[in-house]
């Protein structure tokens, strides 16, 4: 029945709802395009953290405390370590040092072997639980203690079409403690980067993101309840590393492609993967970053860190 067979009260109603959707659904799109035109970021901090030990190096992925001094890095041979930062007057990074380190343990307590070893990234909830994602056997970890016994989260289907070297690499985690996973790369037989959301312990397919200009996905955190900033990872033989950062909107009505906020030169950083934020004493919203050599003595293992500010 088209509309001349209605009455004219439901004629009424009918437009009215439909103006009602197309001016939420031009606002929520005004909202987030002009949200993500104005942030910036400002690199203010660099740290060198080599050292001379063994199975000390390949930092993939951290996580910062609320006052920005005590840093959890895990290692793609599945160690960690914490780290005491070191800060001037002005909250800026200075030096480090290590209060302890030690071994991820598995579901039975005992330490990780061959392709289970391969952590990339961890995040904790308000609770203070963490979770940690793993390439090559491709899954998510949850552990009340760094250096306790973990447990399986369910896997989404598609983790098992994730490629060895491609899987899980982004974790992170909104005010609900809901968990967000992002692979480096799409499932095999899809173009579009697909984003999981971990919730009353099942995961879900929420959004699928264009992949531009060969940078790939290292790391992931909010920064609002919708909004979440992608740090990328680009490498080629001729240029080096080049790190970029892309703001994305979780929001419905929000695109498929995140806004690019930051885009560093060819090796002005190394290979940076861990990424995490906190806020300092004026409010700054603190974005720390790692860098992974990959054990490599030609890359070094570095800490970088930037403020995100709306202006």
């Amino acid at each position: 029945m088209g509309l001349a067979g209605l009455s004219e009260n439901k004629k009424n109603y009918l437009m009215k709802q439909s103006i009602f959707f197309l001016f939420t659904f031009f606002a929520s799109v005004a909202v987030v395009t002009g949200d993500t035109k104005t942030w910036k970021l400002i690199p203010t901090g660099y740290l060198n953290i080599e050292r001379n030990e063994d199975n000390y190096g390949g930092f993939s992925g951290i996580d910062i405390s609320d006052d920005g001094l005590d840093l959890l890095m895990i290692t793609d041979k599945s160690f960690f370590f914490q780290l005491n930062l070191i800060r001037d007057q002005n909250q800026n990074l200075k030096d480090f040092a290590i209060k302890r380190d030690g071994r991820l343990l598995s579901s039975k307590g005992e330490l990780l072997d061959k392709r289970n070893t391969d952590s990339e990234s961890i995040v904790r909830d308000s609770n203070g639980v963490y979770f940690i994602s793993f390439e090559s056997n491709n899954r998510v970890m949850k552990h009340e203690n760094i250096d306790g016994k973990a447990k399986f989260l369910e896997r989404h289907q598609d983790f098992k079409k994730l490629g060895i070297n491609s899987g899980i690499e982004a974790l992170a985690i909104d005010k609900y403690n809901r968990l967000v996973a992002i692979p480096e790369k799409p499932p095999k037989g899809k173009s579009l980067l697909p984003i999981y959301r971990y919730e009353s312990n099942t995961w879900s397919l929420i959004k699928e993101i264009e992949i531009n200009n060969d940078f790939l996905v290292t790391g992931a955190e909010f920064i609002s309840e919708n909004k979440l900033l992608l740090l990328e990872r680009k490498f080629s033989w001729t240029n080096g590393f080049k790190s970029r950062f892309r703001l994305l909107s979780l929001d419905f009505f929000g695109n498929n492609k995140p806004k690019i906020i930051f885009t560093s030169n060819p090796n002005q950083f190394d290979n940076l993967e861990g990424l995490a934020i906190w806020n300092d004493a004026k409010g700054n919203k603190r974005v720390i970053t790692v860098s992974d050599d990959n054990f490599h003595p030609l890359q070094r293992s570095e800490i970088v860190e930037f403020i995100l500010k709306f202006e």
